[in-house]
């Protein structure tokens, strides 16, 4: 003979481990391919921008003014610093899209400094080499993400199920 608390327990017990399986293998991952979507966009866009800022400087040095650039010199700019770098040359051939939507919050103006010293160029020479290398970087960074994303959803998918054990019966204790 089964009393009523007990059926209402087991069902109970079961709407929560099928709604914790559900959350393992169908929120869970979802949520984890989100994050690294938005991981994903968010150093394309990082490599874009510093190819930009690396566009400027070499926009600067080619025209040998230290003081402005213009927006379609500095894009020619980016063209002209990626070649001889494989990494970057490929981004910039699949990612132009990128590039393109992240050139409204790379102004020139602000990316050049206010004060020229008479080194300039050697200067700039070393804020382009920085701003490649930075792009260099956080493209292996997301390389290393592609690698890593499938290791985590396997985690996920592979994460226990809680169980729910009872600890007491009401019954038992009157």
């Amino acid at each position: 003979m089964v009393c009523d608390c007990v059926e209402r327990f087991r069902s109970m017990i079961e709407d929560r481990r099928n709604k914790a399986n559900r959350r393992l293998e169908e929120e869970l991952p979802k949520k984890l391919e989100n994050f690294a979507e938005a991981m994903r966009l968010g150093a394309l866009q990082l490599v874009a921008r510093y190819l930009l800022k690396a566009g400027i400087f070499r926009a600067s040095l080619d025209l040998s003014n230290p003081r402005e650039v213009s927006r379609n010199e500095m894009i020619e700019g980016v063209k002209r610093v990626v070649v001889g770098r494989p990494k970057l040359e490929k981004f910039l051939n699949k990612q132009w899209e990128v590039v393109v939507k992240q050139i409204p919050y790379v102004d020139p103006s602000n990316v050049l400094p206010k004060r020229i010293l008479k080194r300039w160029r050697e200067t700039f020479g070393g804020y382009l080499e920085a701003n490649l290398a930075a792009a260099e970087k956080m493209l292996e960074q997301l390389e290393a993400l592609e690698r890593r994303l499938p290791v985590w959803k396997s985690l996920v998918r592979s994460a226990d199920v809680p169980r729910v054990e009872p600890v007491m019966d009401y019954h038992d204790s009157r």
